[in-house]
């Protein structure tokens, strides 16, 4: 029976299987096939919910290529659909600010369109959002507005998801039995309806509101009735939140093995989709379920894993800019006002000036008069008084505003570097916590007598304390990157030979690398002979050329380690002189910088080193120290194949 059962999930997976390809081929089809621009606007939608789930990024092609044919040919309807489906893109890959942003555009070309029609879609959209950026106000308000517009288009499918998304609300607002009134109400649907779609979820859902209530027996039974529904409609995203609900029913003694396989598959199944919010749930839950069973090596792997989870997912701007879109139109109304301050402010100095000037024609006509020549100074005088008055409070509004400035940036900095220094003082705090564990267990393990273990633990101990020192010197490192940062050059230019200070410094970097005798590094030169001396400041420019030296000689290192065969690691360093500038190149020919990360290798903290090997404060020092010299520093890589950094300092 079990084997039979099984057969039948596989055969129902391969037929939802061919049944999507042939739903894409089909529409490909129609796609070439289309010679009407509305006709090709409607496919291309269609195409981007075809692949919605499959291949997001295909998905987002379609959808912008819709909204592109759309405005091109002035096809309203169509611009309107296609900036759904690209709302619906960004939320299924995590966008919210670009998917709230795409669904209210969406919503507000619906009421202008005067179009009622499948209106409950914009306000569900828009409550998905406020879910999942938890503002449960505004989601119940928009899923209440988006049953009532399916109730009067009697849209019963609408229904039973806006009445399943109701009980979810409540389940995330820990509201266990308004949560199972909405869910039963939208089961009863799906069974009247024979949407097998939507029972897998909603089957989940119970399983996670039986959880919640403590009552696990209820909750597994839910959860394990639910995965063949899912598996059958291919929707990952719920089987892994069914076997992650699976090793929580299982979490406690004695079927802690059960909880770490359940785990397991859905840390695995939610790795490979990605589902990045269920890779850091199902990570941190066996990051403790590790520590507890003292597998520490498995523990600190779900916890790297954990961290950078987190780091990339939980983006503070990212966060910023859906909690602020409201704000944002404060913002711009006092913008306006800000404007119409102005205008007014010159209005009343536009009259200031008016009224010296008839004051002083006035004075003029009384001095030729020579009858009330006292009187006219004494206004005069006034009046400058009071214009010079108005200057002063200028002058101290424009502090306020310099000063607002310095404190915003002050901020951002701080920022900055609290983020970077936080994660090497979290990789300190956790291998601390475990080393205090470690030496309980020696404790324990002296008090026994067992010796053997002690030095295992023993050496635990001095393995995370390496790692300890490890991140306590990253820590340090950023610390130093950014006192150079702030710190004002005390040397003074002089008259400077920059092929004799690039040859130095690099013969200074490759004694440096020597160190590491493993690697072997072909140095070029190619200094232009007829270079004048031009004034600079020698051990800036030199701390400058010995950064970008280092960095190639670590880029063609780590291409080394993966290439030890046929691959001969070089640098080039070459100087030229142009009409009023000297070009400095230090080329190497590494894996060279990805394109999406140019525009960004000279902003503080940023690298593309491991983490721990670098602080991402040289290159952006070098940016400093070149700018201050009146020159240019930029760069020129090709992803896979190496990089070439270029400095321009002026000879005049």
């Amino acid at each position: 029976m079990k084997i039979f059962f099984s057969l039948c999930v596989i055969l129902c997976c391969a037929a939802k299987i061919y049944a999507r390809n042939s739903e894409t081929d089909s529409l490909k089809k129609s796609l070439a096939a289309a010679t009407d621009d509305k006709k090709r606007v409607l496919t291309l939608e269609a195409l981007s919910y075809a692949y919605l789930s499959s291949h997001p990024d295909t998905a987002l092609k379609y959808a912008l290529n819709g909204l592109q044919l759309a405005r091109e040919t002035g096809y309203a309807f169509g611009e309107m659909v296609c900036t759904n489906a690209l709302g619906n893109v960004y939320f299924n890959a995590g966008e919210y600010p670009k998917a709230l942003e795409a669904y209210l555009q969406y919503l507000r070309m619906k009421e202008s369109s005067k179009d009622r029609k499948n209106i409950g879609i914009a306000y569900f959209n828009l409550a998905d959002v406020y879910t999942e950026t938890k503002d449960y106000r505004h989601a119940l308000m928009y899923l209440a507005k988006a049953k009532k517009a399916d109730e009067r288009a009697k849209d019963n499918a609408a229904i039973e998801y806006d009445l399943y998304s109701l009980g979810t609300v409540y389940l995330k607002m820990e509201k266990a039995d308004s949560a199972l009134y909405y869910l039963g109400q939208s089961q009863q649907l799906a069974i009247r309806t024979n949407d097998k779609n939507m029972l897998g979820a909603i089957l989940n859902t119970f399983g996670e509101i039986y959880l919640f209530k403590r009552d696990t027996l209820q909750a597994r039974k839910y959860f394990r009735l639910s995965i063949p529904y899912v598996i059958a409609v291919t929707d990952n995203e719920v089987l892994t939140s069914n076997y992650y609900g699976l090793a929580q029913t299982y979490h406690k003694k004695p079927f802690i093995d059960s909880a770490v396989y359940y785990a397991r598959k859905a840390f695995l199944l939610a790795k490979k989709a990605p589902f990045p919010k269920q890779v850091l749930t199902i990570s941190t839950f066996l990051t403790e379920v590790f520590r507890k069973k003292k597998q520490f090596d498995s523990a600190f792997y779900y916890q790297q894993v954990s961290t950078a989870t987190k780091d990339s997912l939980f983006n503070i701007e990212q966060m910023r800019k859906v909690q602020n879109m409201n704000f944002e139109e404060q913002q711009r109304q006092k913008a306006i006002a800000d404007k119409n301050i102005q205008y007014r402010n010159r209005l009343v100095l536009a009259a200031v000036i008016f009224a010296s000037v008839i004051l002083l024609g006035i004075a003029i006509f009384l001095w030729r008069n020579n009858k009330q020549k006292h009187a006219a100074n004494l206004m005069l005088q006034q009046e400058k008084e009071k214009v010079e008055l108005t200057l002063v409070k200028l002058k101290d509004t424009q502090a306020q505003l310099i000063q607002s400035e310095k404190m915003a940036s002050l901020g951002e900095l701080t920022a900055g570097i609290a983020h970077e220094i936080q994660n090497p003082l979290n990789f300190v705090n956790n291998f601390s916590e475990v080393n205090r564990e470690l030496l309980l267990e020696m404790k324990d393990e002296l008090d026994r007598g067992n010796l053997a273990d002690v030095k295992d633990i023993a050496d635990d101990i001095i393995a995370n304390e390496q790692k300890i020192n490890q991140h306590g010197k990253r820590a340090d490192a950023i610390v130093k990157g950014m006192l150079q940062h702030s710190r004002t050059s005390s040397g003074a230019k002089e008259q400077t030979d920059v092929n004799a200070l690039a040859d130095e410094y690099l013969r200074l970097a490759y004694q440096g690398l020597r160190k590491d005798r493993s690697l072997e590094v072909t140095l070029k030169t190619a200094l232009d002979p007829s270079l004048p001396k031009i004034e600079v400041i020698p051990q800036e420019v030199g701390r400058v050329l010995l950064n970008l030296y280092n960095n190639a000689f670590f880029a063609v290192g780590e291409k080394k380690k993966e290439l030890p065969e046929g691959y001969e690691p070089t640098v080039l360093v070459s100087t030229k002189l142009y009409d009023k500038y000297v070009e400095i190149k230090v080329a190497d020919n590494g894996y060279g910088i990805p394109q999406q990360h140019l525009d960004k290798v000279f902003q503080p903290f940023f690298t593309t080193k491991p983490t721990g090997q670098g602080t991402g404060l040289g290159l952006s020092l070098s940016y400093d120290i070149i700018k201050a010299h009146g020159g240019e520093i930029k760069i020129d890589a090709v992803d896979g194949e190496g990089t070439t950094f270029i400095v321009r300092l002026p000879v005049g």
